[in-house]
């Protein structure tokens, strides 16, 4: 066995373990005087990178001390991961980039499906939230991406979507705060939602691709403007 040395690396065998369902949701971890010695690491070791499990999620804490495995939820990791990288050189137009591969596949797949679920609904609600807070209406525009992923019936972009929900929120405000600049953009965002859930209705794949990286590259549009 490779000698481990880092508590990433660790941690990393920790979660082989679950993933290879050695360990599965409820069942209580051995206690760390066990695991250090299965792993040839020092106490020091394993507890840091138990810690760093539970900030995960995948790890919960039970009074008295033990340790059980937790039945995983991305609550925890989609915000560590939007405070990670936040802060790197050119983050929004890297997430815009990252947003458009995602969405457009997802409106593809759900025109395959002609299913529009509650995409017309939700515009509808926007039309109605035009004069309303601005938390309001980027819920509503918040939903209605969420409801697209839901739409693709593809489960690895359903799971990724939950995975960046916190990157996606800050997509979604950053976008509409520097387009909102100009208050007449709100009609035009609403019109782009509507086309989008349009041509899923429609089965029409490739206009609503198109009508999907048109309205995520506003944003871009607006700021050459400015």
């Amino acid at each position: 066995m490779t000698q481990l040395k880092t508590s990433d690396e660790v941690m990393n065998r920790l979660i082989e373990k679950i993933a290879a369902g050695e360990w599965k949701s409820g069942d209580v971890l051995p206690g760390e005087r066990l695991l250090c010695e299965t792993f040839g690491v020092s106490r020091a070791l394993m507890r840091e990178s138990l810690v760093a499990l539970q900030l995960l999620g995948m790890v919960n804490v039970r009074h008295g001390g033990k340790r059980t495995i937790a039945d995983f939820s991305y609550d925890k990791v989609s915000p560590l991961m939007a405070a990670t990288l936040r802060h790197q050189p050119h983050f929004n137009d890297d997430l815009l980039h990252f947003r458009e591969v995602l969405e457009c596949d997802a409106v593809r797949l759900a025109s395959s499906y002609r299913d529009c679920g509650n995409l017309l609904a939700l515009v509808d609600q926007m039309t109605q939230a035009i004069d309303a807070d601005e938390t309001v209406r980027a819920e509503l525009d918040l939903q209605f991406h969420q409801e697209l992923f839901r739409l693709s019936r593809n489960v690895l972009l359903i799971k990724t979507a939950d995975l960046i929900e916190s990157l996606l929120v800050h997509s979604v405000r950053f976008n509409r705060a520097t387009i909102l600049q100009d208050p007449r953009y709100a009609e035009i965002l609403i019109h782009q939602h509507a086309r989008i859930a349009l041509a899923i209705r429609e089965g029409e794949a490739d206009i609503g691709a198109e009508a999907m990286r048109n309205h995520l590259q506003t944003v871009k549009q607006f700021q050459e403007v400015l």
